[in-house]
């Protein structure tokens, strides 16, 4: 066993005659850590991606949450007496009436 670790450890395994399998078992385990690498370094930069997204996420919903609420807050008709009050305008006390205007054409009993 001694041996064996020993001739690993100089890498005798390397220069055997049948060292062709030896260095296409290496090949492919270095091609599988360079694949791992690459995956992992994908993963973490969408891991970034997607925080970053998230935070922004947070940001637009708490704006619109605070848009929203002086929107509300606007819309009340207390503010709304308010601003027609300093602007000099004066509050309907009741609602507004439609004027219909006829023609006098159709007015004339003799076109028909």
């Amino acid at each position: 066993m001694k041996t064996n670790f020993k001739d690993i450890l100089k890498g005798k395994f390397l220069v055997k005659e049948d060292a062709y399998r030896s260095w296409n078992f290496i090949f492919f385990i270095t091609i599988l850590s360079l694949i791992s690498i690459t995956s992992s370094h994908m993963m973490d930069r969408k891991i970034r991606k997607i925080t970053n997204i998230n935070e922004e996420i947070k940001e637009l919903q708490s704006e619109y949450a605070d848009i929203h609420s002086k929107f509300l807050k606007m819309k009340l008709s207390s503010v709304l007496n308010k601003l027609v009050n300093i602007n000099g305008l004066k509050y309907l006390e009741e609602p507004p009436y439609e004027l219909i205007l006829i023609d006098k054409k159709e007015m004339d009993p003799k076109r028909k």
